[in-house]
């Protein structure tokens, strides 16, 4: 087995994989298996080379940026952001890329990136809900309230959508609204744990805290969490009241 890791070696292995044996495939397809498999040097490797000959190739680039900026190479990795959005239409990206702006202080450039997503992506919620997410954070929460109309009119069934408004509607003292939205969401991903975590919240910050507690239930059964298990005991102890 070749264990040398090599550039000349690496490219040499991931060559047979593509090209021959029952996984036969592209080097994005290899670098799948290298990701799923935790193996983040050769998935790298093979996205660089999936790259070298198929530059069009967007998911993998953006891949690529995802693995870079988890492993420290900001720079890089938002260049390969940018490069995506100036080859095409990649939302992703755009997420990305927007949300690595807010982070580092660059607010009117993650804003007119997501005000340009408005327009390049017509049937999508996400640019809407983050331009509503940063709005509110300014406290403009009438802009806030009609861009998460507008996402919500752009797709009306995105379930994240629905739930950011649904928090956003508990934050601005509308619970029944709330509460409406917060159903609407969980109904359209009912196996999303943390969707079901988040809604549980809402219902219990507009004090109807038995739904609460069913919701965090239900998420819990999906995907167990120490922290939130502990909040559903407090609540109990309590007669369903959360405790800080």
């Amino acid at each position: 087995m070749l264990r040398q890791t090599g550039n000349g070696c690496l490219s040499i292995l991931l060559l047979l994989l593509v090209t021959t044996g029952s996984q036969a495939g592209t080097y994005f397809e290899s670098a799948q298996q290298y990701l799923n498999a935790g193996q983040e040097t050769e998935a790298r490797r093979a996205l660089e080379l999936e790259l070298s000959y198929r530059p069009d190739n967007l998911e993998a680039r953006y891949d690529l940026a995802v693995l870079l900026e988890r492993i420290g190479h900001e720079d890089s990795a938002t260049e390969l952001y940018r490069e995506n959005i100036r080859r095409g239409h990649h939302l992703p990206s755009v997420v990305n890329l927007s949300a690595w702006l807010k982070t580092h202080g660059q607010i009117e450039q993650a804003y007119d990136l997501l005000q340009q997503a408005t327009q390049d992506f017509h049937d999508e919620a996400v640019p809407w809900y983050l331009l509503a997410d940063m709005v509110e954070q300014a406290g403009n929460n009438k802009q806030a309230y009609e861009l998460y109309q507008k996402a919500l009119k752009a797709d009306e069934k995105n379930a994240y959508a629905n739930l950011r408004f649904a928090r956003f509607l508990a934050a601005t003292k509308h619970p029944d609204a709330a509460v409406a939205q917060a159903e609407k969401a969980v109904s359209l991903l009912p196996s999303c744990a943390p969707c079901l975590k988040l809604a549980g919240d809402i219902f219990d910050q507009t004090k109807n805290h038995a739904g609460a507690l069913a919701l965090w239930q239900r998420s819990i059964a999906i995907q167990p969490d120490r922290a939130l298990r502990q909040k559903i005991l407090r609540a109990q102890n309590s007669g369903g009241k959360t405790r800080p």
